[in-house]
């Protein structure tokens, strides 16, 4: 089984789909179905759960009790590096995780302790496959760029953002972390995408300023429909 994990707008882009509540030991989780396709909803039924609050382990277990064995991840991003400028949308190859408090990032308990490689945290084979169906398709598509994942909801200033650049981050967001941990822990094989949608706080001194709404929603169906498609093309 295929599955999307996606966040802002998505839940919008499908007001006719059912919404499908399932049962966790976690808790529970949302998702809907596009043809072959789970599309978890990240942010809940009417995206009101913020990025700190989101019941990430949740989600994870809800992919694996429907027998998800391949995953896109999609992440709505503010531009640091020129890798990817608001509008794009890229495969992210690395991330770093800034993020802390209740944000579980483990499956891992007292009694069932181990430890997962993250040397390359996102599947090759997925990464060649939308790479090669974004070329047949025309669909613009970027490749590489380091993710950094803060709390939220707050967005981040000026001083944290040239922070961010000196540690290599091309872009950041709220979401990513523990989601890429927890999805890796759950041995699926996962690629995530970014689409900027703002330049970060600061970068070419000026303040936040997002990408037209429409624009957005625009991008958020391509992506969609790009995953979608992509997850559902035979190997």
């Amino acid at each position: 089984m295929n599955a999307i994990i996606g966040g802002t707008g998505i839940d919008e882009l499908f007001p006719q789909a059912k919404v499908i509540e399932i049962d966790t030991k976690y808790g529970k989780a949302h998702y809907i179905k596009e043809k072959d396709t789970i599309i978890i909803l990240r942010h809940g039924i009417t995206h009101d759960i913020p990025p700190h609050l989101i019941n990430y382990r949740a989600n994870i277990e809800a992919l694996k009790l429907l027998n998800v064995d391949k995953c896109v991840g999609i992440y709505t991003v503010g531009s640091i590096s020129n890798k990817l400028r608001p509008g794009a949308v890229s495969i992210i190859n690395d991330f770093i995780d800034f993020t802390g408090g209740n944000r579980i990032s483990t499956f891992s308990t007292l009694n069932d302790v181990f430890h997962i490689e993250m040397t390359d945290p996102f599947d090759l084979s997925l990464k060649v496959k939308l790479k090669k169906e974004a070329s047949l398709c025309n669909f613009p598509l970027d490749d590489g760029g380091v993710y950094i994942c803060t709390n939220g909801p707050r967005l981040e200033t000026p001083a944290e953002i040239r922070m961010f650049d000196h540690f290599g981050a091309d872009f950041v967001g709220m979401t990513g972390c523990p989601e890429f941990s927890l999805i890796n822990e759950a041995n699926i094989k996962f690629v995530a995408l970014a689409y900027s949608i703002n330049w970060a706080s600061g970068v070419n001194h000026e303040k936040v300023t997002f990408i037209d709404t429409h624009a957005r929603a625009r991008i958020a169906q391509a992506i969609i429909s790009f995953c979608v498609n992509t997850l559902n093309v035979a190997d």
